[in-house]
């Protein structure tokens, strides 16, 4: 062995010198990430509330409610980026959210709210929308209720919220307690083949999908395989009192007092045509425990109407895949309050021009909104030449029409396509003619899971609708399930090439001569009958792709991210996913 050396002994302090600095450089790593962590989820600011100078309201309010959120958003929860953006907006247009007693002082006092004025709530008590929505109120200075259920308090589920995490929201300004009820369990249920199942609690049951007729457990009697009750008027009375009752023991044991605020599960049933008894006790016992309701959840708009009142409130239920247009439009529609839709790039929005309808158009995406009720279309600015191939992938709802119409310069003769129920259809229109159908295919069945996707299936049936098997034809899919097709047009000497998903379809001799013609792309809801779901929205959202157009010798339309852009977005998805990793790890 050599001798011990100079060399080898500076060799060994610069390794150890080396070891040092990547110690203190994983502590500052660590220390920065606690830092990142704690202004994350934990809560650091407190809400501050709005000066009486600024109430002068005397008309009414909307309220929004959200099931939940997620980290990228899901069929069923919103992700925090969109809840981010869509909540962001409305600060923008002058949307300050009010409170609980706010609402009650309106409708008992008359005591005036914010000029534009929000009452944000989020359900089922779910600990990732407490985690993942704490940072947007804190930043937009917003108050929001928690709705729960009270036979989650003392479980060991960590997906839902504690005592001990609501009274710290609590404390902090920026949440209020409301509740959804005692527990989530359904009633009366009968599957698509007719056959009685009982009564189920939310997490025992098997396939919702298999299940075609239920209602809630407050909703109605209890009853048998022939829908006939199996309990007396006193035995239902002294069922669901009992369940109010557990509702407010747990409440008061586990935060000394029950919420003010109330939102029953099912919407929309009490007070519409349910079972008078029924009805009584329910009404009897939401206004001995609780001081308003929400009991409706298919408009925003409260207002002092005959039909409004603190305990038959609207609530908007937002569905986690509508785009934030859709939540203005339907605002707009609902309050008749004025909105400024989003445009995204302005640069990209001036190529297209929207009729019946708002546009947002943002890097790779054209995100197109109906008015209520109407089909929107936009139309490219420049024309295009006699030759060129467009491709695109849509990724609108399924259960709505996505349409691409090609016309020649004098408007008066046009191929119209359309996605439609996932079957797909190609027209020749003529100016102030019918539309005639020249070719139509049933694309291939898309595969979606119950565990996803469901359909929100109405509530008031009899035994003889219990036989009649599912309500739900084969065509059928759910209202949020999307598109996610890839289409390809192409002319060439005044032929048309369809193809969808890379497969040919159909070629069509145009009976446009033009030497330019004109792109639009649209879309539009289809109304349809509604006995299985109870979704009555009547606007659509057409969301188009990585749209590129180009002639033989050019590209003529395409949108693409800038490297920058490209690398900016790469390092803000990264940060925020090791934020996430740590949150939902630790």
């Amino acid at each position: 062995m050599p001798p011990y050396s100079k060399k080898a002994t500076f060799n060994y302090k610069k390794k150890k010198r080396k070891k040092h600095i990547a110690v203190v450089c994983q502590i500052a790593v660590l220390v920065f990430l606690t830092y990142i962590m704690i202004q994350a989820v934990f809560i650091t600011e407190r809400y501050t509330a709005l000066s009486p100078e600024e109430m002068n309201n005397k008309n009414g309010f909307i309220a929004l409610s959200y099931f939940g959120v997620d980290r990228n958003g899901s069929p069923k929860y919103i992700g925090k980026d969109e809840l981010e953006k869509q909540l962001g907006v409305l600060k923008e247009q002058g949307f300050e959210t009010i409170s609980q007693q706010q609402i009650i002082d309106f409708y008992e006092k008359g005591i005036p709210l914010p000029e534009k004025a929000l009452f944000l709530s989020f359900e089922d008590g779910r600990t990732d929308s407490s985690i993942f929505s704490q940072k947007v109120l804190e930043a937009l200075n917003y108050k929001a209720t928690m709705f729960t259920y009270a036979d989650k308090m003392n479980t060991s589920d960590t997906k839902f919220l504690k005592p001990r995490h609501l009274e710290d929201m609590v404390d902090s300004g920026y949440w209020e307690l409301g509740s959804n009820g005692y527990r989530l369990t359904y009633i009366n249920i009968f599957n698509g083949k007719g056959q009685y199942l009982g009564e189920i609690e939310e997490n025992d049951v098997p396939d919702k999908t298999t299940i075609e007729y239920y209602n809630h457990y407050l909703m109605d009697f209890l009853r048998d395989e022939y829908m006939i009750p199996k309990e007396t008027s006193l035995e239902m009375q002294q069922r669901i009192t009992t369940d109010y009752e557990l509702m407010d023991e747990i409440y008061t044991k586990s935060l000394s007092s029950m919420p003010k605020a109330y939102a029953i599960m099912h919407a929309n049933s009490l007070y519409n045509n349910m079972h008078t008894t029924v009805e009584s006790v329910n009404d009897k016992m939401i206004k001995k425990y609780f001081s308003l309701h929400f009991n409706r959840d298919l408009n925003a708009y409260n207002s002092i109407a005959e039909d409004e009142n603190l305990y038959n409130l609207n609530r908007l239920q937002v569905s986690p895949n509508w785009p934030v247009n859709h939540l203005l439009m339907k605002i707009q529609n609902d309050s008749k309050w004025s909105m400024d839709f989003e445009k995204g790039d302005e640069s990209i929005a001036s190529k297209w021009l929207v009729k019946d309808g708002v546009g947002e158009f943002n890097q790779q995406k054209m995100i197109l909104t109906t008015e209520p009720g109407k089909e929107v279309k936009a139309t490219l600015v420049d024309d295009l030449p006699s030759e060129f191939t467009a491709s695109f992938d849509l990724k609108g709802g399924v259960m709505g029409k996505q349409s691409v119409s090609l016309q020649g310069k004098d408007d008066q003769q046009q191929i119209y396509i359309t996605i439609e129920r996932n079957k797909l259809h190609v027209y020749e229109k003529i100016y102030q003619k019918e539309p005639k159908l020249i070719f139509e295919q049933q694309l291939d069945e898309l595969n979606w899971s119950g565990e996803d996707y469901a359909f929100n299936k109405a509530t008031q049936y009899d035994y003889f609708d219990t036989q009649q098997g599912s309500r739900i034809d084969e065509e059928a899919y759910p209202s949020t399930l999307l598109n996610n097709r890839h289409m390809s047009m192409t002319l060439d000497n005044g032929t048309l090439h369809l193809k969808v998903d890379q497969e040919d379809l159909i070629e069509v001799a145009l009976p446009i001569t033009s030497s330019t013609y004109q792109l639009a792309l649209g879309g539009s809801n289809i109304p349809r009958k509604r006995s299985h779901e109870q979704d009555v929205d009547t606007i659509y959202d057409s969301i188009f792709e990585n749209i590129v157009i180009q002639s033989p010798d050019k590209v003529l339309y395409t949108v693409q991210e800038s490297q920058m852009e490209s690398f900016l977005q790469s390092i803000s998805k990264m940060g925020s996913n090791i934020i996430d990793f740590f949150i939902e790890v630790f």
